[in-house]
């Protein structure tokens, strides 16, 4: 979802009054089919995938059948814009889904909401977002694995990276877009589900399989070691015994080992003097112990080869479980070659 979103985004060449156009035509479709005898909804192994009430029953029949009336109006100029509008509608205008530090369903559920409506007003704000550009630049959007760039990325072709990874925060990141991705048929099975976060960097347990080895990339860190055995021996000494908490120690080696093996990967198609900027948070989600992730990090990178310029402060917010103020930074990094 966060590639096509990110693909479609970065296209300009569509004619945004024919595009609202095409999409007042979908909408007339939608409005004149007949009322159902019984409400559409998703296949069950795709509905498993959603939270619980995600979206409400009423709300759902009306979304597939925009999405049909979609593809049956398909333009090969104006579908992905109409998809794109249809994803920003659903999670919460739609849907029933609050954002915090971690998705969750809002307790007021919306029993039916105004589609269409909420469908082309979104159109209409693409439009003039599209009417707003002066110089369009080229652009390319690749879906891949960050610890593998020499699949996608020409060696020796970068100048500058900038970029939010994810923290060690016990965060399931694909439960963000997860509505989204269901309802436009980007997975709709647990195989599926699995096979996307198996390319993602390890930051919490819902996302460790057995045969990851990221950590391999640090077995040899202090500073991560320390930080994993600190967090397995507060485990063991408060009694915690669940699959998930057994599993905070090996989260913290896997995410750092996934960072570990993404700049070495980097290094290969870096160019001398390429300049690289990583927003991340400290953390206390496991057990409250601390981890610094941008002073870690900056050590991982200065450990492979990389100059470390600066440490920038970005922001503070409060931690969940205590409110203590946590520092969110921009790690800054020089490449030398």
């Amino acid at each position: 979802m966060a590639h096509f979103a990110s693909a479609v985004k970065t296209r300009w060449n569509v004619d945004p009054d024919a595009l609202v156009a095409h999409a007042n035509e979908v909408a007339d479709r939608c409005r004149h089919g007949r009322d159902p005898v019984r409400l559409r909804t998703l296949p069950d192994e795709a509905m498993s995938l959603l939270l619980k009430d995600s979206v409400s029953p009423r709300p759902l029949h009306r979304t597939l059948s925009l999405l049909d009336a979609i593809k049956d109006f398909y333009d090969e100029q104006f579908t992905d814009y109409e998809r794109l509008a249809l994803a920003r509608i659903l999670p919460s205008d739609v849907g029933n889904l609050r954002f915090g530090p971690e998705v969750g369903v809002s307790p007021k559920k919306k029993l039916d909401a105004p589609v269409i409506e909420l469908w082309l007003a979104a159109i209409c704000d693409i439009a003039d977002d599209l009417r707003s550009v002066q110089s369009p630049v080229l652009s390319r959007a690749i879906l891949g694995d960050s610890r593998d760039v020499l699949s996608w990325i020409s060696p020796g072709s970068v100048d500058a990276v900038i970029t939010s990874p994810p923290y060690p925060n016990e965060k399931d990141y694909t439960r963000t877009t997860r509505l989204e991705s269901v309802v436009l048929g980007f997975m709709s099975t647990r195989s599926e589900l699995r096979a996307y976060k198996k390319t993602l960097v390890r930051s919490n347990t819902r996302t460790v399989y057995v045969d990851d080895d990221d950590d391999r990339w640090v077995s040899d860190h202090p500073e991560v070691q320390r930080i994993a055995d600190e967090i397995e021996f507060r485990r063991v000494s408060m009694g915690k015994t669940s699959g998930f908490e057994r599993q905070y120690h090996r989260v913290a080696r896997l995410y750092f080992g996934g960072m570990a093996r993404h700049l070495e990967q980097l290094k290969r198609v870096l160019r001398p003097g390429a300049r690289l900027a990583y927003v991340v948070g400290d953390q206390a989600s496991y057990l409250r112990v601390m981890i610094r992730t941008g002073q870690v990090l900056a050590d991982l990178a200065e450990w492979q080869g990389y100059e470390v310029d600066r440490i920038d402060l970005f922001r503070t917010r409060p931690a969940t479980a205590t409110g203590e103020l946590l520092r969110e930074e921009v790690v800054i990094l020089r490449w030398p070659g």
